[in-house]
């Protein structure tokens, strides 16, 4: 999800931080909602840090605690994954798909996917990367502890412990990146720099380290402690991160610095050996998609196309009349609430409850902001953080759209409207990052629209916003799907007409996190795609409640399925599920002057200058603020 790790730690199962269920739901199933029940708890009993992010009592749930610990990496481990995950996929194909009911179908292919994608990634170890700056295994074992909720007296021992492992954890995490780097697999130079700085300024923090900090909040905030245990265990975390976790930091610092240009490629992982292969998988993953990099490349040139050409007639509409404005709440809490009453065309979800809070000093300086799901046990344990630091109180805007993704109508609504509807526990673990991105952007753009900005403001916001997304997505696909290197991606943005664009910059962004921006760019441009199909096969039929009610039916799951189900609902309302779309085309108004056809390229420049010119200087200042804030964005 956006502004959250998705996936704590690389080599565990992922830690998917969920949302509540009815738990009366689980029982009296049949065999194959069994099967799935018992992966699920297979799953919560094999790793700790799996279990605790993902329910808030096990032992009332019948689970036994696994080993406090955050187990082991390397070769071996991964090739033991794959095998177990091999296993579970094998179970899976026992059963008759075409005898199962239509949720226990989705069920049943979203499992598979996540298997067969767990299956694809691990069996390419060397490119699992465990230093890589915002996104390697170090960056989020960093961040594990920033949500790390304490329940009960043990959970702050068990934290103990979980920091005291970090200095054997990490030196398999060392060992494991010597073997790859034998090979020849290794970061870029540039990417090494920002690797060896984040250390820097994490060993710099002293006891400032967000490891302490986040501690010493949740022991000042549990009840039913002496002054005297407050004081010992705020000595202990202290004794345990200055001497042991800082150390261990240093070490992987040095012997990081030995590798600096042991990378045996001069371009992207397109050029290694199972490079093209391990990326297939990747945008498997990241996409919710079983397009391949060349099909979502195509898909992005065109929304990008579309997109230009409706932002091209936004400008043209453009008067002198007055702007409106979003009327500022009295507190964020306040801004959810509007928006949690501003949900028309969206079908009604649970009355939940959340908590609203500042993002611990120190943590992540250029997050925005992001949502921590509840624990499958108690529903209205949601927390959205937000960063006063990096969005102004003032900015409006930004702080309404951030909040839209974040909370109504985007990831607190639609976890808590699917999860509550009494699926199967396993759908709580699978991650589906295209569709969970995918559906926040979406909805960013609703909202945007009625927020009480005039319709240019709104649109040309969101559109700018989406431009950003859909040039870096498409960057990515060529660069670390399709061989582009600096040249040729350069020429791309000058046959697009944005040669002055930073092409450099955006290389080495996508070669330094290839697939970050897939869940985002290319998930929203899906979902808007999948409406402008729907809504100009229905026409006057079409209604966005009911719309919404079939994407959020059945869950995150690939957008094959979302694809499918929403032709079967066209079709059974008598229309014809059409071939092709344009991007926007049912958001003109009558206002809107229509988009002449293009002569060429990435639109017609005849008469634009000053709409491309504008593009571009946006789009690159745009870019630049991105880069900041895709710090906190990176999942896996």
């Amino acid at each position: 999800m956006d502004r959250i790790i998705r996936k704590l730690l690389v080599f565990l199962l992922p830690v998917i931080m969920i949302t509540s269920m009815p738990f009366a739901a689980f029982a009296e199933d049949d065999d194959f909602d069994a099967f799935l029940r018992d992966e699920w708890k297979e799953m919560m009993e094999s790793e700790y840090t799996t279990m605790h992010f993902a329910v808030k009592d096990p032992e009332k749930l019948g689970l036994k605690i696994p080993e406090v610990s955050f187990g082991e990496i390397g070769y071996e481990e991964l090739a033991k994954d794959v095998k177990e995950t091999q296993e579970s996929l094998d179970k899976l194909h026992k059963f008759d798909y075409d005898k199962l009911n239509s949720t226990q179908q989705h069920d049943y292919i979203v499992f598979e996917t996540y298997a067969e994608n767990s299956i694809g990634m691990y069996s390419h170890p060397d490119l699992i990367e465990m230093f890589r700056p915002d996104v390697g295994t170090l960056y989020h074992l960093d961040n594990f502890f920033n949500e790390f909720s304490i329940y009960k007296k043990q959970d702050i021992e068990d934290y103990l412990t979980l920091a005291a492992d970090m200095p054997r954890y990490i030196d398999e995490m060392i060992e494991f990146t010597r073997q790859q780097a034998e090979k020849g697999y290794f970061m870029e130079d540039f990417s090494l720099d920002d690797e060896l700085e984040d250390i820097d300024e994490f060993v710099k923090k002293g006891e400032e380290c967000p490891i302490i900090v986040r501690f010493d909040k949740s022991v000042d905030k549990f009840e039913g402690l002496t002054d005297g245990e407050r004081a010992d265990y705020k000595a202990r975390i202290r004794k345990i991160v200055l001497e042991q976790v800082m150390p261990a930091h240093t070490k992987a610092a040095e012997f990081l610095e030995t590798l600096r240009g042991s990378r045996s490629v001069k371009g992207s992982m397109y050029e290694y050996p199972d490079g093209k292969e391990y990326y297939k998988w990747l945008v498997r993953s990241e996409g919710s998609t079983d397009e391949s990099p060349e099909e979502m490349f195509k898909y992005m040139n065109k929304v990008s196309d579309d997109l230009i050409a409706y932002y091209r007639d936004l400008m043209a509409t453009a008067g002198d009349g007055e702007e409106g404005s979003i009327e500022k709440a009295d507190d964020l809490k306040g801004m959810l609430e509007r928006l949690r009453g501003n949900l028309e065309g969206f079908p009604e979800g649970p009355d939940i409850e959340y908590e609203v809070s500042e993002i611990d000093a120190g943590v992540a300086e250029t997050t925005l902001a992001y949502y921590v799901p509840a624990p499958i046990d108690d529903i209205n344990q949601n927390i959205i953080r937000t960063n006063s630091r990096s969005i102004d109180p003032n900015d409006t805007v930004t702080v309404y759209y951030t909040l839209a993704h974040e909370g109504f109508p985007g990831h607190m609504y639609q976890f808590t409207w699917y999860y509550n509807t009494g699926c199967n526990p396993i759908r709580h673990e699978l991650g589906v990052s295209g569709y969970e991105e995918g559906w926040a952007n979406y909805v960013e753009k609703i909202m945007l629209d009625r927020s009480g900005l005039d319709y240019v403001s709104a649109e040309t916001q969101a559109c700018e916003e989406y431009l950003d997304y859909f040039l870096i997505t498409a960057s990515d696909l060529a660069v670390n799907g399709m061989g582009y290197d600096l040249d040729k991606l350069q020429k791309w943005f000058t046959e697009k007409g944005f040669g002055d664009l930073d092409a450099q910059g955006i290389y080495e962004y996508v070669l330094s996190m290839p697939g970050a921006y897939l869940p985002y760019g290319y998930g929203g441009a899906k979902f808007w795609g999948l409406r402008e199909k729907t809504q100009s096969a229905l026409g006057e039929d079409f209604d966005l409640e009911d719309f919404h009610l079939q994407i959020l039916t059945n869950g995150p799951r690939p957008f094959q399925l979302v694809e499918e189900d929403l032709k079967n609902y066209v079709e059974a309302k008598g229309h014809k599920w059409p071939s092709t779309f344009t991007l926007f085309a049912s958001e003109r108004t009558e206002e809107m002057p229509p988009a002449p056809a293009a002569s060429g390229g990435f639109f017609s420049i005849y008469g634009y200058t000053l709409a491309i010119a504008a593009v571009v200087i946006l789009t690159i200042i745009l870019f630049i603020w991105l880069m900041k804030r895709e710090r906190a964005r990176s999942e896996s």
